[in-house]
């Protein structure tokens, strides 16, 4: 039981420290026994770094923002979506967005530090984000998306 406490602590540090940047290093001691630390580990013992891994987005997409004023005609919201190739979900936006014409910029967000960067500014923890003008979607609906998207004059 200690045992699974310990590694729930230690997911639940590594989240805390991945959530300030901070990397984080994987190394094995001269007994076998794995460490995860922030800190680099002592010289002379090789380290992995630890990526956080990004989830997709499942249930019901969550849909905030308010839909654009009228804008005049022809202008319409920016529509970008930050993404990963292995997302699902992300899959079945660039069907729809593809099916619809709709003109859009895809972000993928392990591929692009900059992408990256935008996304933890959102604040976004799983794939796919759409951002259409001012509302953004965590996750993908047909029929929400239909309507963000009818909002800001496709």
């Amino acid at each position: 039981m200690k045992r699974k406490f310990g590694l729930v602590a230690l997911l639940l540090s590594m989240l805390a420290c991945s959530a300030i940047a901070q990397p984080i290093h994987r190394w094995v001691d001269a007994n076998g026994r794995v460490h995860y630390t922030a800190e680099k580990p002592p010289p002379g013992i090789e380290s992995t770094p630890v990526q956080a891994r990004i989830n997709s987005y499942s249930g019901t997409p969550l849909v905030s923002g308010r839909a654009p004023a009228a804008s005049p005609a022809g202008v319409r919201a920016p529509v970008t979506m930050y993404a990963t190739d292995w997302c699902a979900y992300c899959k079945k936006a660039r069907g729809f967005f593809a099916r619809n014409g709709v003109p859009y910029v895809e972000l993928d967000i392990e591929k692009s530090a900059a992408a990256r960067a935008e996304y933890d500014r959102l604040g976004a923890r799983g794939v796919p984000v759409i951002v259409v003008g001012a509302q953004r979607m965590n996750g993908f609906s047909e029929a929400r998306l239909a309507q963000m998207l009818k909002s800001a004059g496709y």
